[in-house]
């Protein structure tokens, strides 16, 4: 018993090792927007698994997939360069899909707890040039 406990220990940390040795880390909830072009913000954040996207271009609501309230579904907050801007339909009007350098979806309890009740329905974080 002790043998092949210390096998599956033995195991856990050389795949660690091995998987720490890579560089450039993955995160799933970054959108890689290099050489994207003139694709709308709303097709950008459609190919995240984790969004819904509810309407069409100014008048579209982004929401959380899975469990929220029925009654009311709180919709992302989009934070551009550091300063809460609102919904969709608010940053839709301020921003050009081609100034997009890197979109940032957060999600986790622990991400989104800096942004309040506002952030409480997730939060995108966009970076331009």
């Amino acid at each position: 018993m002790r043998i092949v406990i210390y096998i599956l220990i033995t195991f856990s940390i050389c795949c660690c090792s091995v998987y720490k040795k890579d560089s450039k880390s993955f995160n799933p909830n970054e959108i890689e927007v290099n050489n994207m072009g003139n694709i709308s913000l709303l097709n950008r954040i459609r190919t995240h698994p984790g969004v819904y996207v509810e309407g069409t271009e100014e008048n579209a609501r982004v929401y959380t997939r899975g469990v929220n309230s029925i009654n009311n579904q709180k919709e992302f907050l989009f934070v551009l360069n550091g300063v809460k801007v609102g919904n969709y339909s608010q940053i839709s009007k301020i921003l050009s899909p081609s100034d997009i350098k890197n979109i940032t979806i957060l999600r986790n309890a622990s991400d989104i707890a800096s942004y309040g009740f506002n952030g409480s329905g997730g939060v995108i974080l966009i970076k331009t040039h």
